[in-house]
């Protein structure tokens, strides 16, 4: 599971909002991994089909993050990055607080005041440049 999807489990546990034992059952109905950078600068245009393909292409043999080499090849900046990975970890965290709502654990507005904050104080997503 996504470490940020973890802690705000976590947080929410803290604030008296999830029963015992409700985030682990939550935590298993979620992918696994979140949508990958990559996908989610193709969809808003910031990256082209091709410049993905020779990425991957560079990672199989390099072995480097995605964002790392997509900045190397000069066709992200690093707050281009930054901002794609503060967004996966945003959805990242949406995902399972809509799982909470979704099954009945917590209502929708307990989540969202709360996601809000627990978003606010999520450090820069530095070193996870996948």
């Amino acid at each position: 599971m996504h470490p940020v999807r973890k802690e705000l489990i976590s947080f929410l546990a803290a604030e008296g909002l999830l029963p015992p034992g409700h985030g682990t059952r939550i935590q298993e109905t979620l992918r696994v991994a979140p949508e990958p950078i990559g996908a989610i600068a193709f969809r808003y245009g910031m990256l082209s089909g091709g410049e993905i393909d020779e990425i991957l292409d560079r990672q199989r043999h390099c072995n480097l993050p995605f964002g790392e080499l997509a900045i190397e090849q000069g066709v992200l900046t690093e707050n281009q990055l930054e901002n794609l990975l503060r967004v996966q970890q945003m959805r990242a965290a949406c995902e399972a607080a809509e799982a909470l709502i979704l099954s009945g654990v917590c209502s929708f507005e307990d989540v969202t005041v709360r996601l809000g904050r627990f978003l606010a104080s999520q450090p820069a997503a530095a070193g996870t440049r996948r």
